[in-house]
């Protein structure tokens, strides 16, 4: 007869359910017995322990103190049933949910217990901060990945996720679906998470708040400020407009902050709108350190609001070159007929299943880089050039799979490809332009001048007379396009001084030998205004040390503050610039603001006309947005608000980063 198996003795329900009651209509939930709350316990207990240490003191000892003889039983059964019991289980005594120190592991009792989060029925959440110091390295490992906290280390759960929202923009129902509860139950995180409602009406708003404090201590600090407005459409009927403001620190860093967006749909005049602006600029203390305004939209109400305020008003040199090569693209019939055979082609591979995968099977026949067709957007000719170098790459293949389909009225000649060609090595500097705005968020508008010269100078030498009609053509309408978007771009005050004060263009940039001399004389009567500012409190002040001293050096100080006394401020602006000039150019890749930072000890009457006029963006809108796929998914995650949170999430969104 066979022996019969001993069963292995089973270990015991945990005591904390003397004091729980599971909710039959929530698995993860449990009402406690004594005060009525509900906790949130997931798969484990140790939140239910956490609720009995901090709310019943006397009944945690009490589920202590039998835990550990059903444990110490439980032990002794399994040694008797023949099972070996570890050394590192023996005198474990308490199990999960223990304090840290007392035998569990340490790392994941402090998470566990650091996240809990008690809510009661009457709906009051006691969330305990989060303190990511506290974790061991193991605990920082597990929880944060290789993501470095910085400065969001001391943050709990509800201002971590808040600042995840604002940072990435997401709308606060992402965290009321079923994928994200599962991620977070997966990474170990058991927490009563904030409903929608308190995330947009007290959270949100109340960050906003804390992070309007500090931008506001930065831009107190500013003596300089450049605005810009950035007018944009919401849903396609609402229109608003976003103020940001742009300001070199002290330590020479480029700072932008978002100051406020406000919607302008109705009634949009010249007095309402330059109401609005001014109570922006009132509000955050800066209108009277107002710079220049750049607008993105070339709107005549919105530069008569500008005028109405008294300020400068600049052109977004993005918009203006997206102008220049969009119109002058419009203006040629030929290229007009092939772009309209491109954009069905690419419209056709992109709404057709059947053709985008007889293209991928061909390009693998023929070797080809497995690439989609670039889609056109309309309102950007980069989207336009990046369309034609990809049907560049790919004609013979879409040729062939648009025969073979049926659609030979799409396919293109061997003429209309070394058209395109043609095209695209007319269209490579703008594209190398752009690709130069987009080197930083919001590029300094000292660029602007050698960007425009450059690309004047660089189409007129490639004008030739082999040149065919669709090539002289395009130049041409590229020529005249630049004459007049670009034309008075040295002769403008304020892109001339920043150009000169930025060490890496100088007078070298300029082509125009009157306006250079005029953009000089400029900028040494604004340093002789500076000087004149400036040095009157330095001899006051230096008198007076002279005076108040009885020392040997008396005679000698008096000396020389007399001589300096003598100096003019023509004299002293003169010097000054003249040893700026002779200073050698820093190579054009090099850091402007940091040549400053190391010489503003030698210039420091420039210095202040370099914070001036070099904090000046060049684009309205952040480059990164203007001319790539990121600012049309920017502007979908945007329409998913409603209008009464747009102003706290863009404003959490832009200063937050």
């Amino acid at each position: 007869m066979a022996s019969t198996k001993q069963r292995m003795p089973r270990r015991p329900r945990s005591v904390v359910w003397y004091y729980f009651d599971k909710l039959a209509n929530d698995p993860f939930k449990a009402k406690c017995k004594l005060c009525h709350s509900i906790c949130q316990h997931g798969t484990n207990t140790s939140n239910l322990f956490y609720h009995l240490k901090h709310k019943h003191p006397a009944s945690y000892e009490e589920a202590e103190e039998q835990r550990e003889q059903e444990n110490k039983l439980y032990m002794e059964l399994k040694a008797k049933a023949g099972k070996t019991v570890p050394s590192s289980v023996r005198g474990r005594g308490r199990g999960r949910g223990r304090p840290p120190g007392s035998g569990a592991s340490k790392d994941h009792s402090l998470v566990t217990g650091t996240l809990a989060v008690i809510k009661t029925e009457d709906g009051v959440v006691g969330n305990p901060s989060f303190s990511p110091q506290a974790l061991s390295s193991a605990g920082r490992k597990s929880f944060g990945g290789s993501i470095s906290r910085g400065k969001f280390a001391s943050l709990d759960v509800s201002s971590a996720l808040m600042h995840w929202l604002a940072i990435d923009m997401l709308h606060p129902t992402i965290i009321t679906k079923k994928g994200f509860k599962f991620f977070l139950s997966a990474c170990g995180i058991r927490t009563e998470l904030p409903s929608r409602k308190t995330i947009s009406s007290t959270l949100m708003p109340k960050l906003a708040e804390d992070a309007k404090n500090t931008v506001r201590q930065d831009i107190a600090a500013a003596s300089s400020i450049a605005l810009t407005l950035e007018t944009w459409t919401y849903r396609e009927t609402q229109i608003f407009v976003t103020m940001t403001a742009h300001f070199i620190k002290d330590n020479w860093t480029m700072t932008s902050y978002v100051l406020d967006t406000f919607e302008c749909t109705e009634d949009k005049t010249e007095t309402n709108l330059a109401t609005n602006l001014k109570r922006v600029t009132d509000e955050w203390g800066l209108t009277k350190n107002i710079v220049v305004l750049l607008s993105n939209v070339p709107d005549e109400v919105m530069s008569n609001a500008i005028v109405v305020n008294g300020w400068e008003e600049l052109a977004c040199f993005g918009n203006s070159l997206n102008r220049v090569v969009s119109d002058a693209l419009a203006s040629v019939s030929e290229f007009i007929r092939v772009h309209k055979k491109m954009s069905e082609a690419s419209i056709y591979f992109y709404e057709s299943i059947k053709a985008a995968d007889a293209l991928a099977a061909v390009q693998q026949q023929h070797s080809l880089p497995t690439n989609r067709l670039k889609q056109e957007r309309p309102v950007l000719w980069t989207s336009t050039y990046a369309m034609m170098e990809r049907l560049v790459e790919q004609y013979e293949a879409v040729n062939t799979v648009l025969c073979f389909l049926g659609k030979d009225h799409m396919c293109l000649c061997d003429d209309e490809v070394e058209l395109i060609k043609d095209v695209i090595q007319i269209l490579k500097p703008f594209q190398a332009a752009v690709e130069e705005l987009c080197t930083e968020p919001y590029t300094c508008v000292s660029k602007l001048i050698p960007i425009a010269t450059l690309l004047q100078q660089v189409t007129a030498a490639s004008m030739s007379a082999e040149d065919q009609g669709t090539q002289t053509d395009l130049k041409n309408a590229l020529i005249s396009q630049m004459q007049q978007h670009f034309s008075n771009l040295e002769n403008n005050p304020l892109l001339a001084t920043a150009t000169l004060l930025d060490p890496r263009f100088k007078q070298h940039a300029f082509t125009d030998a009157e306006a250079l001399e005029a953009a000089q004389e400029r900028l040494l009567l604004d340093t002789q205004t500076v000087v004149k500012t400036a040095d009157p409190m330095d001899i006051k002040t230096a008198a007076t040390s002279s005076a108040s001293s009885a020392s040997l050096w008396l005679m000698f100080d008096k000396k020389v503050v007399n001589a300096k006394a003598l100096k003019t401020d023509v004299s002293e602006a003169d010097n000054e610039t003249r040893r700026f000039f002779k200073e050698v150019n820093i190579l054009r890749t090099a850091d402007p603001f940091q040549w400053w930072q190391l010489n503003e000890v030698q210039f420091p009457h420039l210095r202040v006309l370099a914070k001036k006029f070099l904090c000046v963006p060049a684009t309205a809108t952040d480059s990164n947005r203007l001319f790539t796929k990121e600012g049309i998914e920017f502007a979908s995650r945007r329409d998913t608000f409603r209008p009464t949170h747009l102003n706290n999430m863009l404003f959490l969104n832009q200063n937050l980063i």
